[in-house]
């Protein structure tokens, strides 16, 4: 069994008023060790996030990956674990562009965006993993499409085409009726949420804002969607690891929130 999470944590450099950095860092950190995941993709990891982590949150390992910036700050899709239950056993990250090896953007990104994998060894098991993390853009289209596209592409090259087991955490800024999720299910991930016998509704969404972004009297949000854009997906050649649980976590003590998305949780079994 594996408890794996994706988080949106939002960067601490933001001015977000009674919701900044400093005070909500102990709420955060406060939710991720109440759910206890083994495994966590975190996105928008700036350098006081990570300070704060190192910090109050010692039992876990970091892979950062590449930056999503030239200068300060320097934000990560950054990977996390926990020592004592799995092993990294390689690591590596891409940017999502046309030329993934240097840091770049295309396809209309409105950010430069990116992509770390980790290659764990299950220590009770001794079943292997890849696990990649990502954060798709907020504003183009293309950019979502293409990055998902790439994304797929290059983990038939780390799992030397598909002999591994993937795990892939992500805010893909898109909802589950969009061309992206189509494209992953596709190639055969599934989605924990919906495959644990969930249905979306926009009481699901995982994106809120601090809580400022609400559904219409329509039940409409952004764009007409549902903004559940934090997935956690799964694919198996050998069908043997499967999500088990996946929930949305919603702790909170408004006026203040852990962070402007909601955490999402998985249980994995065959692990």
């Amino acid at each position: 069994m594996l408890k794996i999470m994706t988080f949106n944590i939002r960067g601490a450099s933001h001015a977000d008023g009674p919701n900044a950095w400093p005070l909500r860092s102990a709420l955060n950190v406060q939710t991720i060790q109440e759910i206890d995941p083994a495994v966590i993709g975190f996105q928008e990891v700036e350098a006081g996030n990570l300070a704060v982590y190192q910090q109050q949150l010692p039992g876990y390992a970091c892979e950062c990956g590449p930056s999503a910036s030239a200068e300060e700050p320097h934000q990560y899709t950054a990977i996390f674990w926990k020592p004592e239950l799995v092993r990294r056993l390689s690591a590596g990250g891409f940017w999502l562009s046309e030329t993934p090896d240097v840091l770049s953007a295309s396809w209309e990104t409105a950010c430069i965006r990116t992509a770390t994998w980790v290659h764990f060894q299950m220590l009770g098991s001794g079943v292997e993993l890849i696990h990649l993390n990502t954060h798709l853009d907020h504003v183009s289209a293309h950019a979502r499409l293409a990055g998902s596209a790439l994304i797929i592409q290059q983990l038939q090259q780390i799992t030397h085409d598909y002999a591994l087991p993937v795990l892939v955490t992500g805010d893909f800024n898109c909802d589950p009726a969009s061309p992206p999720h189509r494209l992953w299910l596709q190639h055969d991930f599934s989605d924990s949420y919906l495959a644990t016998g969930h249905k979306d509704n926009p009481q699901t969404n995982t994106f809120h804002a601090f809580n400022w972004y609400k559904p219409s009297s329509s039940g409409k949000t952004r764009g007409d969607s549902i903004l559940r854009m934090d997935w956690i997906l799964v694919r198996d050649p050998a069908q043997k690891i499967r999500p088990l649980t996946c929930e949305i976590v919603h702790t909170a003590r408004p006026p203040l929130y852990p962070s402007d998305h909601f955490p999402v949780v998985a249980q994995l079994t065959g692990l």
